[in-house]
């Protein structure tokens, strides 16, 4: 029946088992009188053989009629235009998938001197030749997604298993079984408890064929651990990597950082010992143009590694050209003098001072971004929200009540005497002081002094609000005698204690600093703020003590505690010059390096501007498949969040495939836009946020994801439980072959319904066409025309 069915036009014919049932019909409504016409033209033509002078012999005559009456037949047949409905019964091949791994972790060469993504290849094309014999064998590949295998793919990206089993089974309903060619990672860690029930109610069991070793591989890697987001043109940025080896034994290498897509080094560090203990090393750069720069540390020389990827790790920065604007605000002291000195000379400070004069009024220096410089302190919000960080040092708190001219503190002054009228009671320069850290994200930096905290009587003021340190009023305010400043635990730790990049290195450079000559009595900290450094001296009241170098009270000298959207920092001192100038000749310049860190912390991100949109990341790695968060925060002049603003997102794929988002700002976070995007492309990808006329750009490249390969090693435990959960079982190499041409899958019955036109097959105008040629053919055989 199989040629029958061929001619009918079946697909595949072959499978069909039997006919359950059939009907033929006219698809066209004829008159009866028309047929009967064309029956008796029919009848007349093969009468035509039987006349008197017909010499034929009477079998060819009969034969002729036939002919004719058979073409005729087929006439009738296309003007009814006749149908066949035909319902067979099928018996088709089962399906069975077949899913390739081609993430991240099969580059991983440990599967018996070839990569595990190789093995399985070649378990592929030799292995499963005896099951493709019974069963319709459907390529897959995965890794963050379920696609067509590809004979050209190579091992990349993330692992998403269980989720490509999910999408399998809403692609294909037919399936009996799922073969898994894998190590038995996912990324994401899912083991499958809660897809292994769905696939197991609808007949789909998994069988895992499991390659690599279970061992830990042996991989040496690069990770990338210190690195900010962004650089000041003419700053140094700092990379901090750390190397490691698995296996490898004790080996010599090459660390290389690259920039951009440069072909030479800019560094290089040789000779670089790799062994069980993991290895830090780092990095000094000075980018020299503005933009997003791209560094890669490389390492080389690394024998018997199993997967080269990691042998090299990225960090993106982007440099800016915004210099810190600093002012400082302080009267004319050696603390002042130094510091000015020094920040001036700092390539990414831009400084602004205002010195209160002896005879009160204010000498001005500088970059000032504020024009009246009579009053000190700037009176427009707008101009004090210009300025990244400010120094406070010996200003009297009846400053901030002054409505006419001043003089400034001194040693012989009387606390809370210093010259004002009392003009303002609100302090509303102070109150513009707490709002330039509070909204503005600005850095506050505090000094000791004759007429600081306590001795300026600020307790219970705007400012005492915002200090590390609780401001009591005292009898004591002022603690004389040298002493040193000691760094804390937290302290060492906290960038902006880092004199050393070391952290031996930096303890002893703390402790080798000079003392410092009295500071300002401080002793409680607030919940919340961190205390830096301690004053520490020898008991003057035992003399045995003191010879054996006991260091007994301490009082807090150094703080730091956010404060809304900016950092304020305390220091209970007023003599770090001193640092400066008794360091050793030969010494490292400390006293630079402490408020060059101070600065650089405290400054808020350049990038957010009044009116000015920018594109933050809360993510540092932005692998394909992953959704990733990027935020937009505006901001008007004074820093006031900009509520319900027309920000427009327009995100381009690698593709070139366009996209536009509209985000809005929350109740919660009024003022910060944020918006989603799911990274499904891999390749480099474009996203340009604009308001008010004004554009911000970030571009990006989604690619692959470390976390891939954080612990490569292969699973077969966990295949073995997902194929226990799903009815199936989990395979070696070695077992599958053998074992998978002998799963328990069946040959699937259906029933197929087709309505065929008889008239409109080809074996129906080949089959007229035949009989007109043969009806000639017998007649001119015959010698009739």
């Amino acid at each position: 029946m199989t040629p029958l069915y061929w001619l009918l036009g079946l697909d595949s014919p072959g499978s069909v088992a039997r006919a359950v049932e059939w009907l033929v019909y006219p698809a066209r409504p004829t008159s009866i009188a028309l047929l009967v016409l064309l029956g008796l033209v029919a009848a007349a033509v093969a009468a035509l053989n039987f006349l008197p002078h017909n010499v034929m012999r009477w079998r060819t005559r009969l034969t002729l009629a036939a002919v004719r009456l058979a073409g005729f037949a087929l006439l009738a047949l296309m003007l009814v235009q006749l149908e066949l409905r035909l319902t067979v019964e099928r018996s088709l091949r089962p399906a069975v998938a077949v899913l390739t791994d081609v993430s991240g972790s099969m580059g991983i060469r440990d599967a018996g001197g070839h990569t595990r993504f190789e093995a399985a290849r070649s378990f592929a094309e030799e292995r499963l030749t005896a099951l493709g014999r019974k069963a319709r064998l459907l390529p897959y590949a995965f890794h963050w997604q379920l696609c067509p295998d590809d004979a050209t793919a190579a091992p990349a990206a993330t692992t998403r298993l269980v989720s490509a089993l999910e999408e399998l089974s809403r692609r294909e309903d037919e399936l009996q079984a799922a073969i898994l060619l894998t190590d038995g990672a996912d990324t994401a860690g899912d083991r499958g408890e809660l897809a292994a029930p769905l696939l197991a109610s609808r007949g789909l069991p998994v069988y895992p064929v499991v390659f690599g070793s279970t061992d830990a591989p042996r991989v040496a890697r690069v990770r990338v651990t210190g690195g900010s987001a962004y650089v000041r043109l003419g700053d140094e940025l700092r990379l901090n990597a750390t190397l490691s080896a698995t296996e490898l034994g004790e080996q010599t290498a090459r660390v290389l950082l690259f920039e951009d897509d440069a072909k030479q080094p800019l560094q290089v560090r040789e000779n670089v010992r790799l062994g069980r203990n993991p290895v830090d090393v780092s990095f000094v750069v000075k980018p020299t143009r503005v933009g997003t720069r791209l560094y890669r540390i490389a390492l080389e020389g690394v024998s018997g590694a199993a997967s080269e990827r990691l042998l090299a790790a990225e960090h993106s920065v982007l440099v800016v050209n915004a210099p810190i604007r600093v002012l400082v605000v302080d009267i004319a002291r050696d603390e002042r003098k130094f510091l000015a000195h020094w920040l001036a000379r700092d390539p990414v400070v831009e400084l602004a001072s205002l010195t209160l004069l002896p005879q009160g009024g204010w000498y001005a220096q500088g970059a000032l971004q504020h024009k009246d410089v009579a009053e000190g302190l700037p009176d427009a919000e707008a101009d004090l929200f210009r300025y990244d960080v400010i120094i406070l040092g010996d200003i009297p708190r009846s400053y901030f009540r002054a409505g006419t001219v001043a003089r400034p503190s001194g040693a012989d002054h009387r606390v809370g005497d210093a010259g004002y009228s009392e003009g303002d009671t609100a302090e509303t320069r102070m109150q513009r002081l707490v709002e330039f850290v509070g909204r503005r994200g600005g850095g506050l930096v505090t000094l000791g002094g004759y007429a600081a905290y306590a001795a300026g009587q600020y307790q219970d003021s705007a400012l005492a609000g915002i200090l590390p340190f609780v401001v009591e009023p005292t009898d004591k305010p002022q603690v004389p005698k040298p002493f040193k400043a000691v760094p804390t635990a937290i302290g060492l730790g906290h960038p902006l204690m880092q004199l050393a990049f070391e952290p031996e290195a930096n303890r002893d450079a703390w402790f080798e600093l000079p003392t410092l000559d009295g500071c300002n009595r401080v002793e409680r900290l607030k919940p919340g703020a961190s205390l830096l450094a301690v004053r520490e001296m020898p008991a003057p009241d035992s003399s045995e003590d003191a010879a054996r170098g006991t260091r007994h009270a301490t009082l807090p000298v150094m703080a730091i505690q956010n404060v809304g959207k900016g950092k304020v920092l305390s220091l209970a001192m007023d003599t770090t010059w001193r640092w400066e100038m008794k360091r050793p000749l030969e010494g490292d310049d400390y006293y630079r390096r402490f408020w060059g860190n101070v600065v650089r912390h405290l400054a808020p991100d350049p990038r957010i501007g009044p009116n000015s949109p920018q594109i933050l990341a809360y993510q540092s790695q932005t692998p394909v498949g992953q959704t990733i968060t990027l935020a937009t925060r505006l901001v008007d002049p004074v820093y006031q969040p900009i509520r319900e603003a027309n920000l427009a997102v327009k995100v381009t794929r690698p593709s070139g495939r366009v996209s536009h988002i509209y985000p809005r700002d929350g109740r919660n976070a009024p003022g910060l836009y944020e918006y989603d995007i799911a990274l499904d492309e891999p390749g480099r990808w474009k996203v340009e946020a604009t308001h008010d006329g004004k554009t911000a750009t970030e571009e990006f490249v989604a690619g692959e994801s470390d976390d891939e390969l954080d612990d490569p090693r292969a699973r077969p435990q966990a295949m073995a439980e997902l194929a226990k959960a799903t009815g199936g079982q989990s395979f070696t190499p070695a077992e599958a072959a053998t074992r998978l041409a002998e799963l328990p899958i069946t040959p699937r019955r259906v029933t197929q319904t087709s309505t065929i036109a008889l008239w409109n097959l080809p074996v129906t105008m080949v089959l007229l066409i035949a009989l007109v040629a043969l009806d000639c053919f017998i007649r001119k055989r015959r010698g009739m025309v």
